[in-house]
């Protein structure tokens, strides 16, 4: 699958610079449409409003605050688009940010939005929106650590694929063929599941990515009962610059439809991560 329409999240929060960047970079290097939505409306009410004039009162306020701070944000998508030389549109939203994004997510390629920790209570209850998208979106999300101003593509030395036969992986899987194209290694984890994955059984999928031109350098089988801190530790060990992996059911409300080893990853990576559901 060529990826040729990307959209990213934007909003008045401190990343909001180094997603477009990242956006930006990568819609350069896949020759990609980028659609830049801008959601001038506050993500969550903070601790301090509580009832109903108080949370009107800071919606109202936030609102207008975010839709001042749209016109310096559209400038900077117009003149970070220019600088890198890739086409464009903006779209302003209103709503609520998983219902604009989701509006938005069923014609592009790629959605690439900003991580979130989950160390608070309101983090968990209140800012779920990776999560929330992935299991929605119905196609790859890119989700990039805080703080991350680039990420060259051409530049990835290796790339960690978390497998398993499940649905989730082998989607996560095809929907990163571009970006495992670009990668100078691709190392593979396999997590044990219902059927027993080893490096034999993989090998169907090792001469999967071959016939698509890309060579899997190295197979680790998973040990841990955890496998978010095992894809984690081997993405470290193996310097990988990138995991793709499948964001996996699991049991009791919303671990139904994520898992916690999706959630532990994407609230402790320090690299980008492109995960299908």
């Amino acid at each position: 699958m060529a990826i040729k329409t990307l959209l990213v999240h934007l909003a008045p929060d401190p990343d909001c610079e180094n997603r477009l960047n990242v956006a930006a970079g990568l819609a350069k290097k896949l020759n990609a449409h980028l659609l830049a939505l801008y959601v001038a409306t506050p993500v969550h009410l903070p601790p301090g409003a509580e009832g109903r004039g108080a949370s009107a009162l800071y919606l109202h306020e936030a609102r207008e605050s975010a839709r001042e701070k749209s016109v310096a944000i559209k400038q900077l998508v117009d003149g970070v688009c220019a600088q890198v030389g890739v086409s464009y549109e903006w779209i302003y939203g209103e709503e609520d940010h998983l219902d604009q994004l989701l509006n938005e997510v069923h014609h592009v390629d790629l959605t690439v939005l900003n991580q979130v920790s989950f160390d608070s209570f309101e983090d968990r209850l209140m800012y779920q929106l990776p999560e929330k998208l992935v299991i929605g979106a119905g196609g790859p999300v890119l989700v990039i650590p805080k703080g991350m101003k680039a990420f060259d593509l051409d530049a990835v030395g290796t790339i960690l694929v978390a497998w398993t036969y499940s649905k989730e992986a082998i989607r996560a899987l095809r929907d990163s063929l571009p970006m495992l194209a670009k990668a100078k290694s691709v190392h593979l984890l396999t997590c044990g599941t219902d059927r027993n994955v080893t490096s034999e059984t993989a090998k169907p999928v090792v001469d999967y990515l071959k016939r698509h031109g890309i060579e899997v350098s190295q197979i680790t089988q998973a040990q841990s009962g955890h496998a978010g801190e095992e894809i984690l530790l081997t993405a470290e060990a193996v310097k990988a610059e990138m995991v793709v992996m499948g964001a996996y059911g699991h049991t009791s409300f919303l671990d139904k439809l994520f898992g916690s080893a999706s959630r532990y990853v994407i609230g402790h990576s320090h690299i980008p991560l492109l995960m299908s559901h």
